[in-house]
Order: C-alpha cells, then structure tokens, then sequence
C-alpha cells in the first residue's frame, strides 16, 4: 500500500521575500495593505505582516490586472467576485467590457497623435533652413 507524504505547507514570506518575488517595493505592499485590497494579512510574533501562499496569489491578480489597466478600485470589486456566480460573472464582463471601450478610445487618440506627429516631422524635414520651425508651429495650433 502505498501512503503519500504530506507536504508540508510553504513558509509564510515576508514584506522584504514578497517585494522580491513579484518585482514590487513593500512600501507598495504596505500600501495595498493599508487600503485593504490584501484582506487581512497575519503577523508574525513581532508584528510584522507575512504573505501566504494565496497572499501571493492574489498579489499576482492585482499586478496583472493593473498591467491592464484596471483601477484599485475596479480590482477590490473583480477580488470580491466569485468564480462561481453567474451574476458575479456578468459583473466581471461589464468591468472588462467598460476597460476594452477606454481602451479602444485611447487607440484612437494615439492613432491621431501619431498622425500629427508624424506629419510636423515630415514637414520640418522639408522645410528649408530658413523656414520658421514646423514642429513648433504645429504645437502652437489649437487642436479644439
């Protein structure tokens, strides 16, 4: 008969081991924790705040999702969603939906913004020497 050994749980880490592991300051960390988006961390026998395994994760979640732009507050809502509900899922979907529209807005101001950008280094190229400066000209127009 064959016994699995048990595995032991990972070591808590601390605010130092955690800044390190995701690439982020622990005044970060302390900062997320201040505002509550980490739950309750446990402390340790001096106080001091450790990170689980699911602390970790979910600091991931928060890392990624602001990589996507998502707000604090916007990831606190996706955190308190469940997997499991679908009206927690449809929640999710608005959230999402909302961010791909903001998204797809700020493509089309920076598809603009490479226009006029491109097209006074194209003019300051063919100026003469004497011209007065294109790209200067073009930041003094008003664009409203």
């Amino acid at each position: 008969m064959y016994i699995a050994a048990q595995v032991p749980a990972p070591k808590p880490l601390s605010i130092g081991a955690t800044a390190k592991l995701l690439h982020v300051t622990a005044h970060t960390l302390r900062y997320y924790d201040k505002i509550g988006i980490l739950g309750n961390l446990p402390k340790d026998s001096a106080g001091r705040r450790v990170f689980r395994e699911q602390d970790v994760e979910r600091l991931r979640f928060i890392r990624r999702a602001q990589r996507m732009q998502f707000s604090l507050d916007d990831i606190r809502a996706m955190l308190s969603l469940s997997a499991e509900s679908n009206t927690d899922k449809l929640k999710a979907r608005e959230l999402v939906d909302s961010k791909l529209q903001e998204i797809e807005e700020n493509l089309k101001e920076l598809k603009l913004l490479q226009k006029d950008l491109s097209s006074m280094l194209s003019e300051c190229i063919g100026s003469a020497s004497g011209d007065p400066c294109p790209i200067l000209q073009g930041l003094n127009k008003s664009s409203e």
